[in-house]
């Protein structure tokens, strides 16, 4: 069994520190014992937990605050993976105390979080990431790789489309307002992704929205159409309340691409070059994700795609970079202040933003 590199002088790997002891934080660890990269700290807000899951993953310093494990001089780089409104602050915190940040998505609630933690990261000279790890899988690369070649021609229309059942109760988080819960911050970010990988990340001259607010008044299904002036549209469902088969088409003027479900971590692309109207040749490249390390489990479907990600920070910190090129700072702000346009539309304020 891999356990990861031993957390010394020596090892050249960015010692990680896990911030959150959760599902995600537990997968996210997974890929690092893949990697055999070094995890040198965790926290959790009971200590009994971050002792139980520093013995899991291996790391030598278990910590009971997150203070403490950002005071680390132990560590080079905090994942967050703790809940949605708690990002920022967190990633806030890691920066101050001097740490390069991988923060899982959403990197802040709303555009003012956002900005405060780019402006922060980019005066202190730190690195910083929103976790959007969809863009590291093989397929993604590779559809990236095919739009810049032009061998299918411009990108003109994008469809997407992500949704599961979420947990009735609306005590769950994903229903839960205080905990910036509905459908766009958790699930709807993987769709406007795949729009600005086609287009770029600039905001569309055109936004339009749709959706059925929860109960609580978070949004639980929605719809955000765009289009972007002299390059094209697209338009992006997402739902809390139905399972969707989860792929990604990008209609280009001589083709399309299509990454199959679920797109978000997908495995299979499908490069359509049109032969004549209604009539294209079709090429298949399927990936075969990394295997989780034995004696580790995960989570969600296809968590062994942060492998990938995973890869991409500590090359990136080693080169001395403090972003990484596949879904640089400036992308997340463009997202974040789609998003924030869509809970305008539909009249989702969350109660601390009041």
């Amino acid at each position: 069994m891999s356990a990861g590199y031993a957390c010394d002088k020596q090892n050249a790997s960015p010692r990680w520190g896990i911030l959150g002891a959760g599902g995600i934080s537990n997968d996210f660890c997974a890929s690092l014992i893949g990697n055999g990269s070094c995890i040198s700290a965790v926290s959790a807000r009971d200590v009994v937990k971050a002792q139980d899951f520093a013995k899991k993953v291996n790391a030598p310093s278990a910590y009971s605050t997150y203070e403490d494990l950002v005071k680390d001089p132990a560590v080079d780089v905090v994942y967050i993976g703790t809940i949605h409104t708690m990002h920022a602050p967190h990633t806030k915190m890691a920066l101050e105390a001097g740490k390069h940040v991988l923060c899982e998505k959403p990197l802040g609630v709303n555009e003012a979080e956002v900005k405060e933690l780019i402006a922060l990261a980019r005066a202190k000279g730190l690195f910083l990431m929103e976790g959007m790890w969809t863009r590291f899988f093989p397929a993604v690369r590779k559809a990236r790789e095919v739009l810049a070649s032009g061998e299918i021609g411009e990108p003109r229309y994008v469809q997407g489309d992500f949704g599961f059942v979420a947990p009735a109760h609306e005590s769950h988080r994903l229903w839960d307002p205080k905990q910036a819960g509905g459908a766009m911050l958790d699930i709807g970010c993987y769709v406007l992704q795949a729009a600005t990988l086609a287009f770029g990340p600039t905001l569309p001259q055109q936004i339009k929205c749709t959706g059925q607010l929860s109960a609580t008044g978070v949004d639980k299904e929605g719809c955000i159409s765009m289009t972007w002036e002299n390059k094209g549209s697209a338009s992006l469902v997402f739902s809390l309340t139905t399972n969707t088969p989860e792929q990604v088409t990008i209609i280009c003027s001589q083709g399309n691409i299509r990454l199959h479900g679920p797109a978000h971590c997908t495995e299979k692309l499908t490069v359509a070059k049109e032969e004549s109207r209604g009539k294209f040749t079709e090429t298949d490249f399927k990936y075969e994700l990394p295997r989780c390390p034995e004696g580790q489990t995960i989570n969600y479907p296809n968590s062994e795609g942060f492998l990938y990600e995973v890869q991409a920070v500590e090359k990136a910190l080693r080169g001395g970079k403090l972003e990484c090129q596949e879904f640089p700072l400036d992308e997340s702000l463009v997202v974040v202040q789609l998003m924030d346009e869509y809970r305008k539309q539909l009249g989702v304020v969350y109660p601390f933003e009041k």
